[in-house]
């Protein structure tokens, strides 16, 4: 019996063998079909296996081969056959005619079949749209592309033999020895720049930046192999050859070929002409519209802007797009001062204005004065001129307005309240010369909201004088804004250093977004650029020395709507389950996590119990109670008893030996994570200069140290990272509004978070909208300055505290996408809580604000923005500079504002709430009661 059923055994595996044979024979059969000439169809017998076995690439690139194949027709294929020749003739010409097209030597790469018989016959790029597509032909498109630049490059040389060995450079570059047989030919004197700038630089593929993908190799010899072809060739085609000798089979799906695959795909691209622009062509509401922006600000400009802003632009139905443009080029921005016409708009520091400058003011006067001697009035898509009766106040108001561009806070958007514009039109326009079927009202309708309750800009504010000020301010209670017309040099970013009085700022290396664009990030950032062969989907780059580089495509997922429940909900589309605001983006869906009963009490989410008994997360988050880390999806093996801060990520000792453990805390907020070390290991013979963490350091003594390696071999103790911070107390320990214990108030700072109250944490808050003491008796909460400020009692803190605040939302399969692709064990910070608050923190523009954060009981992220100083020396200016900082973030994250989807992990916000409103606080001899009085925006502004 057993003999039988090894028998059938065999024979069912010869049976599999066999199909497996035929599968193959036949899809090799179907592959070399799909790339044979159309011709073939025509004809039988011999003369149809003779053309099926010519390739038409082949055929395409090579002169000699188009010669032996008309030979081998005329061998095996009857002239009666007339549609056969007819058909053969037209081919054979159309190759000829296009054979000098440069990439046609690419054509081989090509993997999709309709894609390689179109660039066969094919006599420039244009003729490979609807065919083929850069995302599926990687290798092709960047053949191409060095093929172009060789041809741009080298064809002004004149000489045959010059320009031979010009295109060899470029094919082979790096290689000094080609550019000595360049001299040597005689053509020093026709050495392009291009072609020195190519030969004088570094490899630009780097092939030992691989060397991790030869660890895969299965054999000593493929080892071996892989290790000296990193070592000997100049480009990663020649190591590929290489390995397919030594190390077959070569399949895609092996480790070590799939290494040097995603690898070699992350070459940088070419870069848009203004990423941040870019971005935005999604809003459009057209498909035209749509496309003309992709033309425009991918590399098209000259040809395809004017079209987009005559056809587009000045639509009302494309507001959003039009918006979203402006915010990349002139962002809403706060304070105005320093004019000598508008002067009605100087002293204005928490207003926004997209454009407040001398140049805008002069502007102001020009256009003002063209009005008053009888010129037209633009925009408005008809001729109309000023009335001479029009008060001069009422149109230098205008004409500040037009130039200066103040922005309403909740949409920045500069559009004039419906009332304010029909009064101006009824006061200054002359209708004696308008004709045609025009009026105030069709006029305003450019001009106005379309509706009367979306938020706009009135002129009355800006006929009196500013009721901003604050005469008399102290230098310490005033603010200001260093970095808004970017002090710094051309090629450098300027960076608020909120804890430096007498360096309110410095100057970064930086990077553009595209040549066109006026958006800078710091070096080191990774950026998100839109990929416009797949809409809707990313590849991202990082800001090196020298400029966007180590680009990777994104795991792409093009979801357009949400599954909730029983029915769909489209992207970017806000609604409610039960009472907790929820939003649906890229098919995931994030909401609020309130307790939802018929009258609102304080609660915790899950029904959890108020109870202290704090656990330690596995991604470095402090969690209240087990209940609380239950109700985030973690289970029982990802916690730890204890708080994060009082647990010791160096006990046991996780260095190697002469390396010293210092703590190095990080919340990350990718679940996929793993591990989410809380610790750096410092050489103890370490070379301050190429320590991987450069960021200065503060010790228990509050003495500064330039990095971990200087404090190391200073023998001090750390205290926090970071300088050594001002204006905050020594005093402790303190109990952060997130659940941690601090050394004192200047480490919870620099770990970018708030004191909740003095001493060890002993009580988890309940949530609730009212501002007021959480925790009972066993806290006691910190007086408050002033006692009526605007503040807000932090999820899951004790306290209420006086300053800006919101609730922010975030993707966290887009974090999870941009972990997945980092490989550097530093880049993976990108996608940390620290990198969030450091990112949201460039966005403020008032030196005396400081942001600060942390992830609530609900798992969203909650910041607040105050003083530098939260305390009794600070103003209220200050505080309402830092509140007006809160409105504008919201905004632009609620808007997906060019500032903040540019930059990785900023793009991952998808939808915020502000969060604070007002305070009363009464003091008697015995106790401190704090009563809300009108709690502000109890639903943040929701796009």
């Amino acid at each position: 019996m057993n003999e039988i059923q090894s028998v059938i055994k065999m024979w069912r595996m010869k049976i599999f063998l066999l199909n497996l044979w035929i599968f193959v024979n036949v899809a090799s059969s179907l592959s070399t079909k799909a790339e044979e000439m159309s011709c073939c169809s025509l004809t039988t017998g011999s003369c149809h296996n003779v053309c099926s076995q010519i390739s038409l690439v082949k055929l395409g690139s090579d002169a000699l081969a188009r010669e032996d194949a008309s030979k081998r027709f005329v061998e095996f294929c009857s002239t009666e056959k007339s549609n056969f020749w007819s058909c053969v003739n037209t081919t054979l010409t159309d190759l000829k005619k296009n054979e000098n097209w440069v990439g046609r030597s690419c054509c081989h790469l090509v993997q999709y079949p309709i894609c390689r018989s179109k660039c066969a016959l094919a006599g420039d790029r244009s003729h490979l749209k609807n065919s083929c597509r850069s995302s599926d032909e990687l290798e092709f498109y960047s053949c191409l592309e060095q093929r172009e630049d060789a041809e741009r490059c080298c064809n002004n040389v004149s000489n045959t033999t010059c320009r031979t060995v010009c295109h060899e450079l470029f094919h082979k570059p790096g290689k000094q020895s080609s550019l000595k047989l360049y001299t040597s030919k005689g053509c020093f004197h026709q050495v392009p720049k291009c072609l020195k700038n190519l030969a004088e630089s570094t490899n630009a593929e780097n092939p030992k930046q691989y060397l991790n993908c030869c660890t895969e190799a299965t054999t000593p010899k493929c080892l071996d192999a892989c290790r000296k072809a990193l070592f000997t060739s100049t480009t990663v085609r020649e190591i590929l050859d290489v390995l397919e000798e030594k190390c077959q089979p070569a399949l895609p799906h092996s480790p070590l070929w799939s290494c040097f695959l995603q690898s070699t795909s992350t070459k940088s691209p070419r870069l848009p002409l203004d990423i941040g622009k870019l971005s935005c062509c999604s809003r459009a509401a057209n498909s035209n519209c749509q496309n003309l922006c992709w033309r425009a600000f991918e590399a098209d400009w000259e040809m395809a802007w004017s079209q987009l802003e005559s056809d587009c632009l000045l639509s009302t139905n494309e507001i959003e797009l039009r918006r979203c443009l402006e915010d990349a080029d002139e962002p809403c921005e706060m304070g105005c001062s320093g004019l000598s016409y508008c002067t009605k708009f100087n002293d204005r520091p928490t207003s926004l204005f997209r454009s407040c400058s001398s140049t805008a003011d002069n502007a102001a006067r020009w256009e003002a004065d063209h009005w008053a001697r009888g010129g037209a009035i633009r925009g408005l898509g008809v001729p109309v001129r000023a009335d001479p009766s029009c008060p001069p106040e009422s149109l230098r108001a205008a004409a500040c307005i037009l130039q200066l561009r103040p922005c309403e806070s909740r949409v920045h958007e500069t559009q004039l309240c419906r009332a304010d514009c029909m009064e101006l039109m009824a006061k200054c326009v002359d209708w004696a010369a308008i004709t045609g079927p025009y009026t105030a009202t069709t006029m305003c309708s450019k001009l106005s909201p379309p509706h009367p309750d979306i938020p706009c800009v009135s002129l009355r504010p800006f006929m009196e004088n500013s009721n901003e000020s604050e005469p008399n301010l102290h230098p310490d209670q005033d603010i200001s804004t260093p970095c808004k017309n970017n002090p710094c040099p051309e090629s450098q970013i300027c960076i608020l250093q909120p804890n430096d009085i007498e360096k309110p700022y410095v100057c970064r290396p930086s990077c553009t977004l595209g040549e066109m664009s006026r958006l800078l990030v710091p070096k080191n950032i990774w950026v998100q650029i839109p990929r416009v062969d797949q809409p809707g989907c990313h590849r991202i780059c990082q800001c090196t020395s020298k400029g966007l580089e180590k680009c990777r495509n994104l795991n792409c997922y093009t979801f357009n709507s949400c599954w909730v429940q029983d029915r769909f909900i489209a992207h970017r589309t806000d609604f409610y389950l039960d009472c907790n605001p929820c939003q649906c983006f890229e098919g995931e869906v994030t909401c609020s996590r309130k307790t939802c009963n018929e009258i609102k009490l304080l609660s915790l989410p899950c029904d959890c119990p108020a109870h202290y008994v704090p656990v330690c997360g596995r991604l470095g988050v402090t969690f209240a109670s087990a209940c609380l880390a239950k109700c985030t999806g973690l289970s029982a093996n990802e916690v730890e008893f204890g708080s994060c801060s009082l647990r010791d990520p160096c006990q046991p000792n996780p260095c190697a030996n002469g390396e010293k453990c210092l703590r190095y805390t990080r919340v990350c907020l990718s679940p996929i994570y793993k591990p989410c070390k809380q610790y750096e290991c410092v050489p103890m013979d370490c070379n301050n200069k190429r320590i991987s963490s450069g960021m200065a350091v503060c010790d228990r003594d509050n003495r500064q140290h330039s990095s971990s390696c200087a404090l190391v071999k200073s023998g001090a103790v750390l205290a926090y990272r970071g300088p050594c911070l001002k204006g905050c107390s020594l005093r402790g320990p303190v109990c952060g509004i997130n659940g941690e214990v601090y050394l004192n108030e200047c480490a919870a700072w620099a770990d970018k978070t708030v004191v909740d109250y003095l001493g060890t944490c002993v009580a988890v808050g309940l949530i609730g909208d009212e501002i007021v003491p959480r925790c009972g008796p066993a806290v006691e909460c910190p007086p408050l300055n002033p006692p009526n400020c605007i503040g807000v009692t932090p999820p899951g803190a004790c306290c209420p505290i006086c300053g800006g605040a919101a609730r922010i939302f975030y993707s966290r399969k887009q974090l999870d996408r941009i972990y997945y692709m980092m490989e550097d064990e530093a880049d993976k910070d990108s996608v940390t809580l620290n990198a969030i608050l450091t990112a949201l923190g460039r966005q403020l523009q008032v030196a005396q604000c400081s942001l600060r954060g942390y992830v609530t009981p609900e798992s969203d992220i909650f910041i607040l923005i105050q003083p530098i100083t939260a305390g009794m020396s600070s103003s209220a200016l200050q505080l309402r500079a830092c509140i007006a900082e809160t409105e504008k973030l919201v905004t632009r994250i609620s808007q997906r504002s060019p500032k903040i989807i540019a930059e990785v992990p900023l793009g991952s916000l998808t939808r915020a709430e502000i969060a604070h409103g007002h305070i009363s606080f009464a003091i008697c001899s015995q106790c401190s009661i704090y009563i809300l009085i009108i709690p502000l925006f109890i639903i943040g502004i929701i796009t």
